[in-house]
């Protein structure tokens, strides 16, 4: 149905240029001559007309003259009304109409006449954005919808998925994938961000090259993916070389750098690209196996498909589940799906890198353990003895489920638990230890800005995505249980603002932190105790 109506909609477009094209190009034309007519045939040559629309570039609130009548014009006949007509003042309301017929010609909407603004009043086409190219908040269509789905392809994050509207949420989302890949970040597509995200072309997201070489892994480099990538990653971590973000499988600048760093230190070339010597080096001379995937029984798992209108015990279970990862379900656990019911779901979606469907997935069952008995049960295997959190680490008004081992991008799993709170909500030290690391948030890290503190038997949490750290913070600090040390933030490869925390006893593999924040829940405080120890 959408593309039914694109398509009578270009259809239209095209009819109202070939109408008006000739009155647009005489009257734009006229400027250039000097001449008072606004007939077409009274025009020496109508070729010098594209060099009058230079006329109208940079027109904007505040112009005013014959130039601005001519554009107010060219609006009025390609069928875009301006209130108060041709009057040669450019004020709200022909920004308005400008705004509105860039919307229309799926044009970079500014409400300022640019070149291809320009060049569109005038029906020309040479000078307008072809494909991708030019997409922008307020553009509908499919070019948008394969944006988004090469946005997601990327791995970034674009809430109500590919649904061809560019919103405020695709802005972010393309800002994000720019900021993330050195671009310049508009949160508009431009020429660069085309060609990386490969536009217009049956070519798919950068993966680690499949060739039939002696050493598949001679080659990766800055932008590829896959499972060679996290490999190569793996590799570097065994030989004492930090890779921030850990082996997520995006080779990054985070991953670049490490490798150069690898490179330097065992003498070779230092490129950051996986040559055969660096290769050997880290041991890395054959592909691993590809494991097959089997996709999950939908049709035999009762809760997949609960949805707004179902009821029932299954409904129910649903709703204690969702509760008690710590959201609020209007109207408790009373066995109908309703909008509060799905807006909590949507939530918990959004916290999961879930589709915001409102309707229950097999991946959102598995999370929530629907069918098994265990609502809200943590695996006890996976405490630590000798661990004590002294203060919950997130001011409130705030909400957390558990999600350890939850599959993220890339083949990783979720290391921790995410604590939803408003951006700039303060951020608790969990006990008294140091600031042994700061993480910065820079094109292709996931972790954003972040902070390693750690205990003096080597125990130490990790918190990501944070707005800022606290004034006086820096690695060597020594702070105690309660001092404020940062804020919630959206940096990174993140989805909304919240607080990434993980649990590292004895300073080894991390463990599921849900129970220990979970046994000194805070989350209902909302006062700021503002404490800093080490002023």
């Amino acid at each position: 149905m959408m593309n039914e109506r694109m398509n009578e909609a270009t259809v239209r477009r095209a009819r109202r240029r070939h109408a008006t094209r000739a009155v647009c190009v005489a009257a734009i034309a006229t400027l250039a001559w000097g001449s008072t007519s606004t007939s077409a045939s009274a025009l020496p040559d109508a070729v010098e007309a594209p060099e009058a629309t230079t006329r109208l570039v940079g027109l904007s609130v505040g112009s005013e003259g014959t130039n601005v009548r001519v554009l107010q014009q060219g609006l009025i006949d390609a069928g875009i009304p301006v209130a108060g007509g041709a009057d040669g003042v450019f004020g709200p309301a022909t920004k308005d109409a400008v705004r509105r017929f860039q919307q229309a010609e799926q044009l970079s909407v500014t409400g300022e006449v640019d070149a291809v603004t320009a060049a569109a009043l005038a029906g020309g086409a040479a000078d307008r954005p072809t494909g991708s190219v030019g997409l922008a908040a307020g553009v509908t269509g499919d070019t948008v919808k394969e944006l988004q789905r090469r946005l997601s392809d990327w791995g970034v994050y674009v809430p109500g998925g590919a649904d061809g509207v560019f919103g405020p949420a695709t802005t972010r989302a393309v800002t994000q994938f720019q900021r993330w890949n050195g671009l310049e970040a508009t949160g508009a597509v431009n020429e660069a961000t085309a060609d990386k995200l490969a536009l217009g072309t049956a070519a798919s997201v950068p993966t680690a090259p499949e060739v039939s070489t002696a050493n598949p892994y001679v080659g990766l480099s800055n932008g590829q993916r896959g499972v060679l990538v996290e490999k190569l990653q793996r590799a570097l971590i065994g030989a004492g070389v930090s890779v921030a973000g850990g082996a997520d499988g995006v080779f990054g600048n985070a991953t670049r750098s490490a490798l150069s760093g690898y490179q330097r230190s065992v003498g070779l070339p230092d490129t950051g690209i996986v040559d055969l010597a660096s290769a050997e080096r880290l041991r890395l001379d054959s592909a691993p196996s590809p494991q097959p995937e089997s996709a999950p029984a939908e049709r035999d798992n009762p809760y997949v498909g609960l949805a707004i209108g179902s009821q029932g015990d299954l409904v129910r279970e649903l709703q204690n589940a969702l509760q008690s990862t710590g959201l609020v379900v209007s109207g408790g656990a009373d066995g109908v799906f309703g909008g509060a019911t799905a807006s909590a779901l949507k939530s918990f979606q959004s916290v999961n890198g879930i589709d915001q469907t409102g309707v229950v997935t097999a991946r959102g069952a598995d999370l929530l353990r629907l069918g098994t008995g265990e609502v809200g049960i943590t695996n006890p295997d996976r405490q630590a003895p000798g661990v004590t959190l002294e203060r919950f680490p997130v001011q409130g008004l705030c909400f957390f489920g558990d999600t350890w081992h939850a599959a993220r991008g890339g083949g990783r799993l979720h290391e921790g638990v995410d604590v939803i709170a408003a951006e700039g909500k303060f951020l608790y030290a969990v006990a008294d230890g140091e600031i042994t690391k700061l993480f910065w948030d820079q094109p292709g890290a996931l972790s954003g800005n972040g902070i390693r503190l750690t205990e003096p038997d080597g125990t130490y949490f990790i918190y990501l995505h944070m707005l800022g750290f606290a004034p006086g913070i820096e690695v060597g600090t020594k702070v105690k249980a309660g001092d404020v040390i940062g804020f919630v933030g959206n940096t990174g490869s993140s989805a909304t603002a919240h607080l990434h925390f993980e649990i590292h006893p004895g300073g080894g593999a991390a463990v599921n932190p849900y129970p220990y924040i979970k046994a000194i829940d805070d989350c209902s405080n909302t006062a700021q105790q503002y404490q800093a120890s080490f002023d």
